[in-house]
């Protein structure tokens, strides 16, 4: 016999709880263009955004043509690569960074950093050691063949919180 319950249906087949947010009215009319329930409407984006950076082999490291002839290398997220004290990862996407490192620093120091985090590895590290096997790889590769440069971006400072 199966138990009747009484209120609003299931919205997900999986557990959820009622959560209140507020947002711009921008953003509710972005979001009813996905689905018309709301809170449909903020997983299929929150899924939709988050999943590649979920995916473990294929998009750990990526070059991603940003221009002619001209791509980036796009890392996942990497507690590692944030110990390197003159690297900075910048999000362009959820879960998706670019490196940046200070201006002065040559890219055969950013190869030995990161083969020194290699050779102090742990083994229960394994998926963020696989990211930075990759990455090495591919920068080793690109500038064995002198196809690696630096440029400058810019950035701005958002300490006072006036540009928002």
């Amino acid at each position: 016999m199966s138990r009747l319950s009484a209120g609003r249906p299931r919205k997900f087949a999986e557990p959820s709880r009622a959560v209140t947010v507020t947002l711009p009215v921008r953003i509710l009319e972005m979001l009813t263009e996905l689905n018309r329930d709301r809170a449909r409407a903020i997983a299929r984006a929150t899924e939709s955004a988050l999943a590649p950076a979920t995916r473990s082999s294929s998009m750990r490291v990526d070059v991603v043509e940003v221009a002619p002839e001209i791509g980036l290398i796009v890392v996942g997220p990497s507690r590692k690569l944030l110990r390197i004290p003159w690297l900075r990862l910048a999000e362009i996407a959820p879960g998706r960074h670019i490196i940046t490192i200070l201006p002065g620093t040559s890219i055969e120091t950013l190869e030995l950093a990161i083969g020194d985090i290699l050779d102090d590895a742990v083994d229960s590290e394994e998926d963020e050691m696989a990211t930075l096997r990759d990455l090495l790889a591919w920068i080793r590769t690109l500038r064995r063949a002198h196809h690696l440069t630096k440029a400058e971006l810019l950035f701005v400072s958002m300490k006072d919180g006036n540009l928002r």
